[in-house]
């Protein structure tokens, strides 16, 4: 019972002490809970003024960032428009140096040019004099064909150097188109526009025959003229146009001309130069095919006014070719010569006879006459 007593109080005491105990720590702990929410209370203010305070700055450093973008665009807008205004400048700096340059490149040939034309004309002085008068003479004559592409009408003063000069082929275009220039011409009167056409045609005739009748404008007008540029010409000159006629109508085609060597021929019979062998021989020995020979025979009209150019082109196909044998149609031709020969001879016959019997009347009738006076 005691020993029960005895555990009973030492566990009240126990209880008693630990109560106690737990009394005071619950005062400590609540001690500390106040302290610590006023900790937590500090700590929160402060929290709050630290992120008030990062905001702020984050603002500030926006707003710093954002002036700063600002800036730099506006730079860059500045460097842009700068860098445009030098490129446009590099290039027509560019531009006037390569153009400089070019200015110079050409000065420096031009100068390069008349050192050598210079140093060329001393030559020429010293060692061809006469080379050297060529050499003028030929820069006179573009001269006067270039003067005529303003005044065509001016032929007549400049045509007598012409037609003693040999102009050059490149020279033909020049004189065409004062030609064609003339032509359109309203304001001359018509007598005095044959005048200056006829002077055309003669020195077409005689320096560009060949070039004349390959031209399709000048080519029809040219063959009806043919007649007054063999009238204007000496034998010098009716050589040269012949060769160069024959040539023409040979590149051609000289079958496809029978118009104009025929118009050619007849005016050749027409004139002086009728019998004036040399030109049936340039005809002959530039056709180079024995068949061609033929056909241009063939080719000249059978008519009186061609008589004389068919026997006389038919003499060289006898000469060339009578002792050979002959086809049918060449030996036509042989004959056909030899006809035309034969009526030429007893017209001349008839003519001759005709005029010794005129000069035989009219010496008889003036011996009768002298008989009169005398009695």
């Amino acid at each position: 019972m005691r020993i029960i007593t005895i555990i009973l109080l030492c566990i009240s005491s126990t209880l008693f002490s630990q109560t106690k105990n737990d009394s005071i720590l619950v005062i400590e702990n609540q001690e500390k809970i106040e302290i610590l929410n006023k900790q937590f209370n500090e700590l929160a203010k402060k929290y709050e003024y630290q992120i008030k305070v990062n905001d702020q700055t984050l603002n500030s450093i926006s707003n710093q960032i954002g002036a700063t973008s600002f800036n730099l665009s506006i730079f860059a807008f500045l460097f842009g428009i700068l860098a445009i205004i030098l490129g446009i400048y590099v290039t027509w700096v560019e531009r006037k140096i390569i153009k400089i340059r070019s200015q110079n490149e050409s000065l420096l040939e031009q100068t390069i040019t008349t050192k050598n034309e210079v140093v060329e004309i001393n030559e020429l002085i010293q060692k061809d004099i006469n080379g050297l008068f060529i050499k003028i003479k030929r820069e006179e004559t573009i001269s006067i064909l270039n003067r005529l592409c303003k005044v065509p009408d001016d032929i007549h003063n400049v045509a007598t150097q012409l037609f003693s000069r040999e102009l050059l082929k490149e020279d033909y275009a020049t004189l065409r188109k004062a030609y064609l220039i003339l032509t359109k011409e309203s304001d001359i009167e018509r007598l005095n526009l044959n005048r200056i056409k006829t002077t055309y045609y003669l020195l077409f005739f005689q320096q560009f025959l060949d070039l004349v009748i390959k031209d399709e404008i000048l080519e029809a007008e040219m063959t009806q003229r043919f007649s007054q540029g063999i009238r204007g010409a000496n034998a010098n000159d009716i050589i040269k146009s012949t060769e160069d006629f024959t040539k023409g109508i040979i590149d051609l085609g000289f079958q496809s001309k029978e118009k104009q060597i025929n118009e050619f021929l007849k005016s050749i019979a027409n004139s002086e130069f009728k019998s004036f062998e040399k030109i049936y021989e340039i005809f002959y020995n530039s056709l180079k095919e024995r068949d061609d020979k033929f056909k241009f025979f063939e080719i000249i009209l059978d008519i009186k006014s061609l008589r004389i150019p068919k026997s006389n082109f038919g003499k060289l196909l006898i000469k060339g070719y009578g002792k050979e044998e002959l086809s049918k149609s060449e030996k036509n031709a042989i004959v056909k010569t030899e006809e035309i020969i034969l009526e030429i001879e007893l017209e001349q016959k008839k003519i001759k006879e005709a005029k010794e019997k005129k000069e035989k009347e009219a010496r008889e009738k003036k011996e009768a006459e002298s008989k009169k006076i005398e009695e």
